[in-house]
């Protein structure tokens, strides 16, 4: 393809950024330990999902690929949206109910094709591939990009944790004392864990955080086994996969991950707490991630298994596929605070 008339492979194209990792004076206060923020909100999609869903597009592209199908809570279509964008094909993308107005105008603006799916992931997956089987049936090819369960996806992720390796480094730190994310399908947990590997923090722990109502890990990890639940009932619906993927369950059995439950209720507050602390909107599934240093709980996740003077390193993992109106009426909804000053004092933050 022409970038300003200068022909470029497609595989040198650069679609997701190496994002800042930033010390973090008000998380690092109530951890009582030096906490690192990788910021992949900051990604041009607006989420972590664009290493993945990136790479996973340019090797469709680079064979041949002029149509993309991505079914997506949000982030891996908006991720995929922008894929295309920039590499000049078609994208049409399956996405939950319920997403704010100005969020579905950005992918009509990235000059994609964007369909209501259906309430949860699951069904917005079988209606994509509904949808690629009636292109097949009229003599069409499109080409099915996964939002989770791909190599593909797996190793643009795992790009991640290699830039944190040189950024710590350079904030005069060596390897974490733990990384936290959060677990939705599985595929941001699988390229953090192949990473780690890659750069020989095998034996770092990482904390795997979800919401009751949309953990689906932590059922796999307790049965040994992925376990389908019944439905998603927690308001971080880009965690909503009923089931993760294979990949992650096999990871649990071989490294130490730990998996931690938060209610909805904190995921939320966390939200609003970071926004608060760091002026940047995130949504509750990010905010469950927070919670495992909001909560005071980090210590306690990690009992004996990392020495205390270790930096935590949180994967901000995006946000989206929010906006504050949203963010303040699932507060509203779930009672959430809005004088946040009662649970964390301004003037006990300063430093």
């Amino acid at each position: 393809m022409s970038e300003g008339g200068v022909s470029v492979r497609t595989e040198d194209i650069d679609l997701h950024v190496q994002t800042p990792l930033i010390y973090s004076a008000p998380l690092s206060k109530v951890a009582g330990r030096s906490v690192f923020l990788k910021l992949e909100n900051t990604q041009p999609s607006g989420s972590f999902k664009l290493r993945g869903i990136a790479h996973s597009c340019k090797l469709a592209v680079r064979n041949g690929a002029t149509h993309l199908v991505c079914s997506s809570g949000g982030n891996a279509g908006m991720a995929t949206a922008y894929a295309a964008n920039r590499l000049g094909v078609k994208a049409t993308v399956f996405t939950m109910d319920g997403l704010p107005q100005p969020v579905l105008k950005k992918f009509s603006d990235l000059g994609s094709d964007i369909h209501i799916g259906g309430p949860i992931w699951d069904i917005c997956d079988a209606t994509a591939k509904k949808y690629i089987q009636k292109m097949k049936d009229e003599g069409k090819t499109c080409h099915y990009i996964h939002p989770f369960d791909s190599p593909a996806v797996w190793d643009g992720h795992s790009t991640l944790i290699h830039e944190v390796v040189e950024q710590l480094a350079r904030s005069g730190h060596g390897e974490p004392g733990a990384v936290v994310t959060c677990v939705g399908g599985g595929g941001l947990l699988a390229g953090i864990a192949h990473g780690m590997e890659q750069v020989g923090w095998n034996h770092v722990p990482i904390v795997a955080m979800e919401t009751y109502g949309a953990d689906s890990f932590n059922k796999a990890v307790k049965a040994g086994k992925p376990v389908k639940l019944e439905k998603i009932t927690s308001c971080a619906k880009t965690l909503g996969a009923l089931q993760v993927c294979d990949e992650v369950v096999s990871l649990a059995q071989k490294r130490t991950i730990l998996s931690q439950l938060v209610e909805d209720k904190l995921a939320v507050e966390c939200c609003k707490l970071f926004l608060r602390d760091h002026q940047m909107l995130v949504e509750p599934a990010c905010g469950a991630t927070l919670s495992a240093v909001y909560s005071g709980k980090m210590g306690d996740y990690l009992e004996e298994k990392t020495p205390g003077t270790s930096p935590i390193v949180v994967v901000i993992c995006g946000g989206a596929t929010v906006d504050i109106d949203t963010l303040n009426g699932l507060a509203d909804q779930l009672g959430v605070e809005t004088k946040l000053e009662k649970y964390f004092p301004l003037e006990e933050m300063r430093l």
